[in-house]
């Protein structure tokens, strides 16, 4: 799968332009999630949503800059 293999770029960063790997993967998932939808697949729509998630929090939990917190 193609989103996959986006997935395994944001976690080997040797040589890879991780923001489009991260845009790789949520166009592929999101493409999937299209598909899904369409053929009523809850199953698949649930199992995909969490992919999306995974994908997103990997790429914020390693490339995304922390705010500081006003206190």
């Amino acid at each position: 799968m193609l989103a996959e293999e986006a997935m395994s770029a944001i976690y080997d960063v040797r040589g890879t332009d991780v923001r489009a790997a991260l845009e790789d993967a949520r166009y592929n998932l999101d493409r999937a999630m299209d598909i899904a939808r369409m053929r009523g697949m809850a199953g698949e729509i649930e199992r995909l949503a969490k992919q999306i998630a995974r994908v997103q929090a990997a790429y914020d939990a390693r490339f995304r800059k922390k705010r500081p917190t006003d206190s």
